[in-house]
Protein backbone atom coordinates (compact mmCIF):
# COMPACT_ATOMS: atom_id res chain seq x y z
CA UNK A 1 0.00 0.00 0.00
CA UNK A 2 1.11 3.53 -0.90
CA UNK A 3 -0.49 4.74 2.54
CA UNK A 4 -3.52 5.16 5.46
CA UNK A 5 -6.48 7.54 4.84
CA UNK A 6 -8.15 8.51 7.64
CA UNK A 7 -11.80 10.14 7.60
CA UNK A 8 -12.90 12.44 10.70
CA UNK A 9 -16.83 13.83 10.90
CA UNK A 10 -17.26 15.92 13.18
CA UNK A 11 -20.54 16.19 14.82
CA UNK A 12 -21.88 18.82 16.66
CA UNK A 13 -25.02 21.04 17.24
CA UNK A 14 -25.27 23.84 20.31
CA UNK A 15 -28.04 23.04 22.59
CA UNK A 16 -30.87 24.20 21.45
CA UNK A 17 -33.52 22.20 23.32
CA UNK A 18 -36.35 24.79 23.99
CA UNK A 19 -34.98 27.76 23.18
CA UNK A 20 -35.92 28.52 20.08
CA UNK A 21 -37.37 26.69 16.54
CA UNK A 22 -36.29 28.69 13.54
CA UNK A 23 -34.47 30.42 12.24
CA UNK A 24 -31.75 29.60 14.44
CA UNK A 25 -33.14 26.92 17.38
CA UNK A 26 -34.83 23.22 17.40
CA UNK A 27 -34.20 23.10 13.43
CA UNK A 28 -30.88 22.74 13.67
CA UNK A 29 -30.94 20.09 15.30
CA UNK A 30 -33.44 18.30 13.08
CA UNK A 31 -32.21 19.41 9.47
CA UNK A 32 -28.90 17.69 10.57
CA UNK A 33 -30.67 14.65 11.80
CA UNK A 34 -32.90 14.08 8.91
CA UNK A 35 -30.15 15.64 6.47
CA UNK A 36 -26.93 14.15 7.88
CA UNK A 37 -27.16 11.80 10.51
CA UNK A 38 -29.30 9.30 9.69
CA UNK A 39 -28.45 9.40 5.83
CA UNK A 40 -24.88 8.59 7.20
CA UNK A 41 -26.08 6.02 9.61
CA UNK A 42 -28.12 3.93 6.65
CA UNK A 43 -25.08 3.90 4.73
CA UNK A 44 -22.76 2.53 7.12
CA UNK A 45 -25.40 0.38 8.29
CA UNK A 46 -25.26 -1.00 5.04
CA UNK A 47 -21.48 -1.34 5.07
CA UNK A 48 -21.88 -3.26 8.09
CA UNK A 49 -24.42 -5.72 6.56
CA UNK A 50 -22.01 -6.00 3.09
CA UNK A 51 -19.11 -7.14 5.74
CA UNK A 52 -17.67 -3.23 5.08
CA UNK A 53 -15.32 -1.16 7.15
CA UNK A 54 -14.31 2.22 6.29
CA UNK A 55 -13.72 2.59 9.81
CA UNK A 56 -14.41 6.00 9.55
CA UNK A 57 -13.82 8.33 12.67
CA UNK A 58 -17.02 10.57 14.33
CA UNK A 59 -16.45 12.87 17.52
CA UNK A 60 -20.11 13.22 18.72
CA UNK A 61 -19.72 16.47 21.41
CA UNK A 62 -21.66 15.57 24.52
CA UNK A 63 -24.21 18.45 23.84
CA UNK A 64 -25.31 16.81 20.63
CA UNK A 65 -25.67 13.67 22.37
CA UNK A 66 -27.53 14.81 25.08
CA UNK A 67 -30.29 16.40 22.49
CA UNK A 68 -30.30 13.21 20.53
CA UNK A 69 -31.16 10.81 23.40
CA UNK A 70 -33.83 13.75 24.84
CA UNK A 71 -37.42 12.06 24.20
CA UNK A 72 -38.72 15.73 24.25
CA UNK A 73 -36.36 15.98 20.84
CA UNK A 74 -37.05 13.22 18.86
CA UNK A 75 -41.03 14.03 19.23
CA UNK A 76 -40.20 16.95 18.08
CA UNK A 77 -37.84 15.79 15.45
CA UNK A 78 -41.01 13.29 14.50
CA UNK A 79 -43.65 16.03 14.11
CA UNK A 80 -41.07 17.88 12.01
CA UNK A 81 -40.74 15.23 8.94
CA UNK A 82 -44.22 15.16 9.21
CA UNK A 83 -44.32 18.03 8.43
CA UNK A 84 -41.49 17.94 5.85
CA UNK A 85 -43.45 15.34 3.94
CA UNK A 86 -46.66 17.50 4.00
CA UNK A 87 -45.27 20.20 2.22
CA UNK A 88 -43.02 18.03 -0.28
CA UNK A 89 -46.69 16.20 -0.87
CA UNK A 90 -48.41 19.83 -1.29
CA UNK A 91 -45.75 20.88 -3.52
CA UNK A 92 -46.26 17.89 -5.79
CA UNK A 93 -49.89 19.07 -6.46
CA UNK A 94 -48.78 22.63 -6.61
CA UNK A 95 -46.40 21.72 -9.57
CA UNK A 96 -48.56 19.82 -11.34
CA UNK A 97 -48.30 21.97 -14.30
CA UNK A 98 -44.08 22.08 -14.02
CA UNK A 99 -42.80 18.46 -14.88
CA UNK A 100 -39.26 19.38 -13.45
CA UNK A 101 -39.82 20.78 -10.06
CA UNK A 102 -42.74 18.32 -9.91
CA UNK A 103 -40.28 15.23 -10.06
CA UNK A 104 -38.06 16.86 -7.29
CA UNK A 105 -41.10 17.34 -5.13
CA UNK A 106 -41.41 13.63 -5.71
CA UNK A 107 -37.67 12.70 -4.78
CA UNK A 108 -37.94 14.91 -1.44
CA UNK A 109 -41.58 13.10 -0.63
CA UNK A 110 -40.21 9.78 -1.26
CA UNK A 111 -36.68 10.86 0.94
CA UNK A 112 -38.31 11.78 3.61
CA UNK A 113 -40.69 9.15 4.33
CA UNK A 114 -36.89 7.10 3.74
CA UNK A 115 -35.41 8.74 6.42
CA UNK A 116 -38.30 8.55 8.51
CA UNK A 117 -38.80 5.08 8.15
CA UNK A 118 -35.53 4.43 8.84
CA UNK A 119 -35.05 6.83 11.72
CA UNK A 120 -38.13 4.46 13.35
CA UNK A 121 -37.11 0.89 11.77
CA UNK A 122 -33.77 0.22 11.22
CA UNK A 123 -32.04 2.94 14.46
CA UNK A 124 -35.25 2.55 16.69
CA UNK A 125 -35.06 6.45 17.18
CA UNK A 126 -32.03 5.96 18.69
CA UNK A 127 -29.16 7.77 16.99
CA UNK A 128 -26.55 7.80 19.93
CA UNK A 129 -27.64 3.59 20.25
CA UNK A 130 -27.33 3.15 16.52
CA UNK A 131 -23.75 4.77 16.31
CA UNK A 132 -22.98 2.60 19.69
CA UNK A 133 -23.90 -0.55 17.88
CA UNK A 134 -21.88 0.71 14.34
CA UNK A 135 -18.49 1.08 16.59
CA UNK A 136 -18.87 -2.40 17.77
CA UNK A 137 -19.24 -3.91 14.45
CA UNK A 138 -16.30 -2.19 13.35
CA UNK A 139 -17.89 0.08 11.24
CA UNK A 140 -16.50 3.42 12.54
CA UNK A 141 -14.85 4.79 15.60
CA UNK A 142 -16.52 7.16 17.58
CA UNK A 143 -14.54 10.24 19.17
CA UNK A 144 -14.75 11.97 22.28
CA UNK A 145 -14.86 15.57 22.60
CA UNK A 146 -15.32 18.71 25.27
CA UNK A 147 -19.04 18.57 27.36
CA UNK A 148 -20.39 21.88 25.37
CA UNK A 149 -17.76 22.04 22.84
CA UNK A 150 -15.76 25.57 25.50
CA UNK A 151 -12.99 26.88 23.77
CA UNK A 152 -10.18 25.41 25.77
CA UNK A 153 -7.33 27.84 25.59
CA UNK A 154 -9.31 30.62 26.85
CA UNK A 155 -10.75 29.10 29.85
CA UNK A 156 -8.55 30.72 32.82
CA UNK A 157 -9.33 28.18 35.37
CA UNK A 158 -7.89 24.77 35.70
CA UNK A 159 -11.09 23.52 36.68
CA UNK A 160 -13.28 24.62 33.87
CA UNK A 161 -10.88 23.09 31.48
CA UNK A 162 -11.07 20.11 33.40
CA UNK A 163 -15.18 20.08 33.78
CA UNK A 164 -15.33 20.17 29.84
CA UNK A 165 -12.66 17.05 29.58
CA UNK A 166 -13.97 15.36 32.34
CA UNK A 167 -17.11 15.48 31.39
CA UNK A 168 -16.78 14.65 27.83
CA UNK A 169 -15.18 11.33 28.62
CA UNK A 170 -17.77 10.36 31.18
CA UNK A 171 -20.45 11.46 28.99
CA UNK A 172 -18.48 9.08 26.29
CA UNK A 173 -18.41 6.46 28.30
CA UNK A 174 -22.11 6.77 29.13
CA UNK A 175 -23.25 6.94 25.67
CA UNK A 176 -20.69 4.00 24.34
CA UNK A 177 -19.83 1.59 27.11
CA UNK A 178 -16.22 1.92 26.48
CA UNK A 179 -13.29 4.35 27.16
CA UNK A 180 -12.49 6.87 24.30
CA UNK A 181 -9.45 6.59 22.11
CA UNK A 182 -9.45 9.90 20.04
CA UNK A 183 -10.56 13.11 21.45
CA UNK A 184 -12.00 16.35 19.17
CA UNK A 185 -10.47 19.55 20.57
CA UNK A 186 -13.00 22.01 20.01
CA UNK A 187 -12.25 24.12 17.09
CA UNK A 188 -9.11 21.88 17.14
CA UNK A 189 -7.96 24.60 19.73
CA UNK A 190 -4.64 23.97 21.41
CA UNK A 191 -2.67 25.88 23.89
CA UNK A 192 0.76 24.67 25.62
CA UNK A 193 2.41 25.13 29.08
CA UNK A 194 2.02 28.96 29.87
CA UNK A 195 2.49 30.97 32.87
CA UNK A 196 -0.25 32.35 34.71
CA UNK A 197 0.02 35.85 36.20
CA UNK A 198 -3.38 36.18 37.87
CA UNK A 199 -2.35 32.39 39.59
CA UNK A 200 1.44 33.02 39.54
CA UNK A 201 2.08 29.49 38.37
CA UNK A 202 2.67 27.31 35.16
CA UNK A 203 -0.92 26.06 33.74
CA UNK A 204 -0.76 22.72 32.10
CA UNK A 205 -0.62 22.15 28.06
CA UNK A 206 -4.45 21.12 27.25
CA UNK A 207 -3.10 17.64 26.01
CA UNK A 208 -2.20 16.73 29.47
CA UNK A 209 -5.55 17.03 31.00
CA UNK A 210 -6.25 14.68 27.59
CA UNK A 211 -3.75 12.38 28.94
CA UNK A 212 -5.17 11.99 32.48
CA UNK A 213 -8.73 10.39 30.68
CA UNK A 214 -6.42 8.00 28.96
CA UNK A 215 -6.59 9.67 25.51
CA UNK A 216 -4.62 8.73 22.86
CA UNK A 217 -4.25 11.27 19.68
CA UNK A 218 -6.32 14.48 18.66
CA UNK A 219 -5.92 16.76 15.65
CA UNK A 220 -5.03 20.61 14.71
CA UNK A 221 -5.25 22.41 12.26
CA UNK A 222 -1.85 21.63 9.68
CA UNK A 223 -0.06 25.28 10.52
CA UNK A 224 -0.16 23.76 14.18
CA UNK A 225 1.75 21.36 13.22
CA UNK A 226 3.78 23.95 10.87
CA UNK A 227 4.59 26.28 14.11
CA UNK A 228 5.36 22.99 15.93
CA UNK A 229 9.20 22.47 17.28
CA UNK A 230 11.14 18.96 17.47
CA UNK A 231 11.88 17.69 21.22
CA UNK A 232 13.46 14.76 19.63
CA UNK A 233 13.63 14.57 15.76
CA UNK A 234 13.83 11.03 14.72
CA UNK A 235 13.88 11.12 10.91
CA UNK A 236 15.64 14.39 10.88
CA UNK A 237 12.53 16.36 9.41
CA UNK A 238 13.07 19.70 8.26
CA UNK A 239 9.59 20.54 9.76
CA UNK A 240 6.73 18.14 11.07
CA UNK A 241 4.43 17.05 8.45
CA UNK A 242 0.40 15.94 8.17
CA UNK A 243 1.65 12.86 6.56
CA UNK A 244 2.93 11.53 9.76
CA UNK A 245 1.71 11.41 13.55
CA UNK A 246 3.44 12.68 16.51
CA UNK A 247 3.86 12.45 20.21
CA UNK A 248 3.93 15.14 22.68
CA UNK A 249 5.51 15.23 25.92
CA UNK A 250 2.67 13.87 27.41
CA UNK A 251 2.45 11.09 25.61
CA UNK A 252 -0.99 12.03 23.68
CA UNK A 253 -0.37 11.77 19.84
CA UNK A 254 -1.49 14.41 17.23
CA UNK A 255 -2.22 14.25 13.70
CA UNK A 256 -2.63 17.36 11.20
CA UNK A 257 -5.42 18.32 9.05
CA UNK A 258 -4.00 17.61 5.43
CA UNK A 259 -4.46 21.15 3.71
CA UNK A 260 -5.32 19.31 0.24
CA UNK A 261 -8.04 17.06 0.91
CA UNK A 262 -9.57 19.71 2.78
CA UNK A 263 -9.62 22.06 0.44
CA UNK A 264 -11.06 19.44 -2.32
CA UNK A 265 -14.26 18.58 0.29
CA UNK A 266 -14.17 22.17 1.57
CA UNK A 267 -13.33 25.30 -0.25
CA UNK A 268 -16.09 27.08 -2.19
CA UNK A 269 -13.82 27.66 -5.22
CA UNK A 270 -11.88 24.19 -6.20
CA UNK A 271 -14.66 22.05 -3.80
CA UNK A 272 -16.92 19.16 -5.20
CA UNK A 273 -19.71 20.72 -3.31
CA UNK A 274 -19.58 24.06 -5.93
CA UNK A 275 -20.64 21.55 -9.10
CA UNK A 276 -23.16 23.24 -10.95
CA UNK A 277 -25.18 20.03 -10.94
CA UNK A 278 -25.55 19.59 -6.91
CA UNK A 279 -28.56 21.23 -5.30
CA UNK A 280 -28.00 24.77 -4.33
CA UNK A 281 -28.17 25.37 -0.49
CA UNK A 282 -28.99 29.14 -0.26
CA UNK A 283 -31.93 29.00 -2.29
CA UNK A 284 -35.47 27.92 -1.05
CA UNK A 285 -38.79 28.16 -2.28
CA UNK A 286 -40.63 30.59 -1.00
CA UNK A 287 -44.15 28.77 -0.23
CA UNK A 288 -42.60 25.09 1.11
CA UNK A 289 -39.01 26.00 2.18
CA UNK A 290 -37.90 23.13 -0.39
CA UNK A 291 -34.67 23.63 -2.72
CA UNK A 292 -35.69 23.26 -5.81
CA UNK A 293 -32.39 24.51 -7.73
CA UNK A 294 -28.89 23.51 -8.64
CA UNK A 295 -25.78 25.89 -8.30
CA UNK A 296 -25.63 28.02 -11.19
CA UNK A 297 -24.58 31.42 -11.71
CA UNK A 298 -27.27 32.32 -13.98
CA UNK A 299 -30.70 33.89 -12.74
CA UNK A 300 -33.26 32.24 -12.42
CA UNK A 301 -30.97 29.18 -11.14
CA UNK A 302 -31.44 26.12 -13.00
CA UNK A 303 -34.03 23.14 -11.53
CA UNK A 304 -31.82 20.49 -9.40
CA UNK A 305 -32.06 17.11 -11.35
CA UNK A 306 -30.75 14.31 -8.57
CA UNK A 307 -30.37 12.08 -11.08
CA UNK A 308 -27.69 14.01 -13.01
CA UNK A 309 -26.33 14.94 -9.35
CA UNK A 310 -25.69 11.42 -8.44
CA UNK A 311 -23.36 10.96 -11.67
CA UNK A 312 -21.18 13.71 -10.60
CA UNK A 313 -20.69 12.29 -7.56
CA UNK A 314 -19.24 9.22 -8.71
CA UNK A 315 -17.06 11.50 -10.81
CA UNK A 316 -16.34 13.07 -7.64
CA UNK A 317 -15.24 9.85 -5.69
CA UNK A 318 -12.92 8.58 -8.37
CA UNK A 319 -11.09 12.21 -8.46
CA UNK A 320 -10.89 11.98 -4.51
CA UNK A 321 -9.73 8.24 -4.88
CA UNK A 322 -7.30 9.78 -7.81
CA UNK A 323 -5.66 12.55 -5.53
CA UNK A 324 -5.14 9.96 -2.29
CA UNK A 325 -3.32 7.96 -4.40
CA UNK A 326 -1.02 10.78 -5.75
CA UNK A 327 -0.58 12.08 -2.72
CA UNK A 328 0.37 9.39 -0.51
CA UNK A 329 2.48 8.42 -3.20
CA UNK A 330 4.40 11.33 -3.31
CA UNK A 331 4.47 11.39 0.37
CA UNK A 332 6.71 7.91 0.51
CA UNK A 333 9.07 9.28 -1.04
CA UNK A 334 9.96 11.65 2.20
CA UNK A 335 7.94 9.76 5.03
CA UNK A 336 10.61 6.84 6.31
CA UNK A 337 9.77 4.88 9.00
CA UNK A 338 5.95 4.40 8.78
CA UNK A 339 3.76 4.50 5.52
CA UNK A 340 2.41 8.04 5.40
CA UNK A 341 -0.98 9.21 6.66
CA UNK A 342 -3.83 11.53 4.98
CA UNK A 343 -5.89 12.71 8.06
CA UNK A 344 -8.90 14.72 6.76
CA UNK A 345 -11.64 16.07 9.37
CA UNK A 346 -14.68 17.45 8.15
CA UNK A 347 -17.47 19.18 9.92
CA UNK A 348 -19.94 16.12 9.74
CA UNK A 349 -23.13 18.74 9.04
CA UNK A 350 -21.10 19.48 5.59
CA UNK A 351 -22.41 15.94 4.27
CA UNK A 352 -26.24 16.31 3.17
CA UNK A 353 -27.17 19.74 5.45
CA UNK A 354 -24.54 22.04 3.41
CA UNK A 355 -23.96 19.62 0.28
CA UNK A 356 -26.93 17.45 -0.18
CA UNK A 357 -25.11 15.17 -2.11
CA UNK A 358 -22.45 14.54 0.71
CA UNK A 359 -23.47 11.40 1.67
CA UNK A 360 -23.72 9.63 -1.12
CA UNK A 361 -20.16 10.97 -1.89
CA UNK A 362 -19.20 9.36 1.47
CA UNK A 363 -20.75 6.28 0.18
CA UNK A 364 -19.38 6.35 -3.53
CA UNK A 365 -15.73 6.87 -2.05
CA UNK A 366 -15.23 4.28 0.48
CA UNK A 367 -16.79 1.18 -2.11
CA UNK A 368 -13.88 2.44 -4.31
CA UNK A 369 -11.33 2.87 -1.55
CA UNK A 370 -12.50 -0.51 0.06
CA UNK A 371 -11.11 -1.92 -3.02
CA UNK A 372 -7.97 -0.09 -3.26
CA UNK A 373 -4.68 -1.74 -2.95
CA UNK A 374 -2.75 1.80 -2.58
CA UNK A 375 -4.95 2.89 0.20
CA UNK A 376 -6.14 1.30 3.36
CA UNK A 377 -8.62 2.47 5.20
CA UNK A 378 -7.95 2.39 9.19
CA UNK A 379 -8.91 4.96 12.12
CA UNK A 380 -5.72 6.43 13.75
CA UNK A 381 -5.89 4.19 16.95
CA UNK A 382 -4.90 1.51 14.35
CA UNK A 383 -2.04 3.85 12.66
CA UNK A 384 -0.81 4.82 16.46
CA UNK A 385 -1.05 0.64 17.32
CA UNK A 386 0.67 -0.10 14.43
CA UNK A 387 3.23 3.05 14.24
CA UNK A 388 3.58 5.23 17.21
CA UNK A 389 7.22 4.10 18.26
CA UNK A 390 8.53 6.00 15.25
CA UNK A 391 6.90 8.97 16.21
CA UNK A 392 9.06 12.08 16.88
CA UNK A 393 8.39 14.00 20.13
CA UNK A 394 7.27 17.28 19.01
CA UNK A 395 6.15 20.94 21.23
CA UNK A 396 2.83 22.51 19.34
CA UNK A 397 2.11 26.05 19.30
CA UNK A 398 -1.04 27.74 20.13
CA UNK A 399 -3.16 26.82 17.19
CA UNK A 400 -6.77 26.40 16.13
CA UNK A 401 -8.80 25.52 12.61
CA UNK A 402 -9.88 28.82 12.25
CA UNK A 403 -9.19 32.09 10.47
CA UNK A 404 -5.59 32.54 10.60
CA UNK A 405 -4.88 29.52 12.83
CA UNK A 406 -5.10 31.23 15.34
CA UNK A 407 -7.47 32.28 18.51
CA UNK A 408 -9.02 35.88 16.37
CA UNK A 409 -12.01 34.13 15.58
CA UNK A 410 -13.20 33.98 19.13
CA UNK A 411 -11.09 36.59 20.48
CA UNK A 412 -12.21 39.45 18.18
CA UNK A 413 -12.56 42.75 20.09
CA UNK A 414 -16.27 42.62 18.86
CA UNK A 415 -16.95 39.56 20.92
CA UNK A 416 -13.98 39.37 23.71
CA UNK A 417 -16.20 40.83 26.42
CA UNK A 418 -17.41 37.46 27.09
CA UNK A 419 -14.71 35.71 28.10
CA UNK A 420 -14.49 38.11 31.56
CA UNK A 421 -17.97 37.28 32.26
CA UNK A 422 -17.10 32.94 31.67
CA UNK A 423 -14.15 33.31 33.57
CA UNK A 424 -15.88 34.89 36.69
CA UNK A 425 -18.36 32.60 36.63
CA UNK A 426 -16.03 29.80 36.39
CA UNK A 427 -13.87 31.36 39.52
CA UNK A 428 -17.62 31.81 41.41
CA UNK A 429 -18.05 28.23 41.23
CA UNK A 430 -14.87 27.09 42.56
CA UNK A 431 -15.26 29.95 45.32
CA UNK A 432 -18.97 28.50 46.23
CA UNK A 433 -17.97 24.21 45.87
CA UNK A 434 -14.51 25.54 47.78
CA UNK A 435 -16.39 26.39 50.35
CA UNK A 436 -18.43 23.28 51.16
CA UNK A 437 -15.25 21.50 51.73
CA UNK A 438 -15.80 18.58 50.12
CA UNK A 439 -19.33 17.66 51.64
CA UNK A 440 -21.65 16.32 49.30
CA UNK A 441 -25.41 17.65 49.61
CA UNK A 442 -27.79 14.59 49.97
CA UNK A 443 -28.61 13.00 46.55
CA UNK A 444 -31.93 14.58 45.04
CA UNK A 445 -32.15 17.11 47.57
CA UNK A 446 -32.64 21.21 46.63
CA UNK A 447 -28.68 21.89 47.31
CA UNK A 448 -27.85 19.59 44.99
CA UNK A 449 -30.02 20.39 42.14
CA UNK A 450 -29.31 24.09 42.47
CA UNK A 451 -25.70 23.28 42.54
CA UNK A 452 -26.30 20.81 39.41
CA UNK A 453 -28.07 23.47 37.49
CA UNK A 454 -25.15 25.57 38.38
CA UNK A 455 -23.04 24.11 36.80
CA UNK A 456 -25.39 23.01 33.42
CA UNK A 457 -25.46 26.69 33.28
CA UNK A 458 -21.74 27.79 33.66
CA UNK A 459 -21.17 24.73 30.80
CA UNK A 460 -23.72 26.31 28.02
CA UNK A 461 -22.32 29.72 28.53
CA UNK A 462 -18.67 28.14 27.61
CA UNK A 463 -20.24 26.82 24.41
CA UNK A 464 -17.38 28.15 21.46
CA UNK A 465 -21.03 29.00 19.34
CA UNK A 466 -21.86 32.03 20.88
CA UNK A 467 -18.71 34.18 20.04
CA UNK A 468 -18.40 31.91 16.87
CA UNK A 469 -21.58 33.01 16.01
CA UNK A 470 -20.90 36.26 16.86
CA UNK A 471 -18.03 36.70 14.79
CA UNK A 472 -19.88 35.65 11.26
CA UNK A 473 -22.73 37.49 11.89
CA UNK A 474 -25.07 34.09 11.26
CA UNK A 475 -27.26 34.58 14.23
CA UNK A 476 -25.76 37.34 15.95
CA UNK A 477 -28.72 38.35 17.84
CA UNK A 478 -29.30 34.92 19.09
CA UNK A 479 -26.18 34.14 20.34
CA UNK A 480 -26.23 37.28 22.36
CA UNK A 481 -29.80 36.42 23.78
CA UNK A 482 -28.62 32.79 24.82
CA UNK A 483 -25.23 33.58 26.21
CA UNK A 484 -27.34 36.19 28.52
CA UNK A 485 -29.84 34.03 29.46
CA UNK A 486 -27.49 31.39 30.57
CA UNK A 487 -25.77 33.91 32.70
CA UNK A 488 -28.36 35.73 34.13
CA UNK A 489 -29.98 31.84 35.45
CA UNK A 490 -25.99 31.50 36.37
CA UNK A 491 -26.38 34.30 38.38
CA UNK A 492 -29.71 33.36 39.75
CA UNK A 493 -28.61 29.99 41.11
CA UNK A 494 -25.25 31.33 42.11
CA UNK A 495 -26.59 33.78 44.31
CA UNK A 496 -29.03 30.81 45.75
CA UNK A 497 -25.83 28.36 46.15
CA UNK A 498 -23.67 30.98 48.12
CA UNK A 499 -26.20 30.23 51.28
CA UNK A 500 -27.97 27.08 50.74
CA UNK A 501 -29.79 27.12 53.93
CA UNK A 502 -32.02 30.14 52.56
CA UNK A 503 -34.68 28.78 50.17
CA UNK A 504 -36.18 32.25 49.49
CA UNK A 505 -33.29 32.82 47.74
CA UNK A 506 -34.81 31.09 44.20
CA UNK A 507 -37.95 29.70 44.56
CA UNK A 508 -38.88 26.15 43.70
CA UNK A 509 -40.66 27.17 40.41
CA UNK A 510 -37.65 29.53 39.38
CA UNK A 511 -35.16 26.12 39.83
CA UNK A 512 -37.35 23.82 38.04
CA UNK A 513 -38.14 26.00 35.35
CA UNK A 514 -34.65 26.22 34.66
CA UNK A 515 -34.16 22.37 34.69
CA UNK A 516 -36.99 22.01 32.13
CA UNK A 517 -35.08 24.64 29.46
CA UNK A 518 -31.31 23.45 30.18
CA UNK A 519 -31.33 19.68 31.17
CA UNK A 520 -28.67 17.69 30.23
CA UNK A 521 -26.71 15.19 32.01
CA UNK A 522 -29.01 14.47 34.77
CA UNK A 523 -26.32 13.24 37.08
CA UNK A 524 -23.94 15.78 36.35
CA UNK A 525 -20.99 16.11 39.30
CA UNK A 526 -21.17 19.35 41.03
CA UNK A 527 -17.31 18.58 42.84
CA UNK A 528 -15.58 18.83 39.23
CA UNK A 529 -16.14 22.41 39.10
CA UNK A 530 -13.82 22.83 42.46
CA UNK A 531 -10.62 24.37 42.51
CA UNK A 532 -8.25 22.09 40.96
Amino acid sequence: MNGVFALNLHAHIPYCRKSGVWPAGEEWLFEAMNETYIPLLSIFRQFQREGLKPRVMIDVVPVLAEQLRDPYMNDRFLAYMDDKIRRADRDVERFAGDAPKQAVARYYADTFRRTQDAYKEHFFKDIVGSLKWLQEEGVIEVLASGATHGFLPLLESDSAVYSQVHLGVKSYEACFGRKPKGFWLPECAYRHREWSSRDNRERRAIDEWLADEGIKYFFVESSGLERARFIDNKHREAAPTTFRGYVLESGVCVFGRNVATGKQVWSPDIGYPGDPQYREFHVKDGESGLHYWRVTRSEPKDVYRPEKAAEHVRFHAEHFVGLLQDLLGEARKHVTGCSPVIVSPYDCELFGHWWAEGPAWIDATYRRLLNNQDVTCWSLDEYIATYKDTFSKIQLSPTTWGVNGDYTVWQSPEHAWLWPYINDAARQFEGVMDGLHGRDAPAGSRAARILAQLGRELLLMEGSDWPFLLFTRQAKEYANQRFHGHHQRFNKLLWAAKNLDEPQRISERELREMEDIDNPWHDIDPAMFASR
